[in-house]
């Protein structure tokens, strides 16, 4: 099978969120990476591909498909061979779908902006009552949504990353007992999930220096 094409930005937590889900799954990627999203995204060709030109941006064989979460599902989908990561049983599968909402609204308020500027105080607020809300989910579990780990929790935690890059924001998710405990489980989960958190943290690490100068 030939590869599937992925339009992504290098530090985008939701294009890292497919790409764990690929290589979990085992469905290789063509990567191209958008250098310019305000630009590139916007040519005649990508616009009849993603309409919202955004990324991530999954082209398969004459198919695309916008939203990381989406994308996500998709390939699980289509190219699992089971489905641990994204339950069929709809009483087990809606309990995912619930926390992938609650991942899309806690994304948005997490979500940096690339260009140096603090983070609105607002949403510093929200987002800690939101590690509040995560820390309740996991009271007493092991993962978020069922007895396995499944797309819920990849989707939550690789959102959480994101706070590294704003961290004057001051939000530390570890200080809450069972998001350290449920973070640590999942980064030991797969290979593949710390291979993709390494090259995002040395990423972050020169976005960072390039801010400071």
């Amino acid at each position: 099978m030939a590869p599937l094409t992925l339009y992504v930005s290098p530090l985008s937590a939701p294009c890292r969120l497919v790409r764990l889900v690929a290589g979990i799954v085992g469905v290789d990627l063509k990567i191209v990476n958008v250098n310019d999203l305000a630009k590139d995204l916007k040519t005649p060709e990508m616009l009849k591909k993603n309409p919202q030109h955004t990324v991530p941006t999954l082209e398969d064989n004459g198919v695309y498909i916008a939203e990381s979460r989406a994308i996500a599902m998709y390939l699980i989908s289509k190219y699992g061979k089971n489905d641990a990561l994204y339950p069929k049983d709809v009483n087990r599968r809606v309990l995912v779908d619930q926390r992938l909402f609650f991942d899309q609204d806690f994304y948005s308020r997490i979500r940096p902006k690339l260009d140096g500027k603090q983070t609105d105080p607002s949403n510093i607020v929200k987002v800690n009552d939101g590690l509040e809300s995560l820390n309740r989910m996991l009271e007493g579990k092991q993962w978020l949504a069922g007895d396995d780990i499944n797309l819920a929790d990849y989707a939550v935690a690789i959102s959480l990353t994101a706070i590294e890059l704003v961290p004057e924001s001051g939000i530390v998710p570890t200080k809450h007992p069972n998001i350290k405990e449920w973070l640590h489980r999942v980064e030991s989960s797969t290979p593949k999930y710390m291979e993709l958190l390494k090259t995002f943290r040395e990423g972050v690490q020169e976005l960072l220096k390039k801010f400071k100068q």
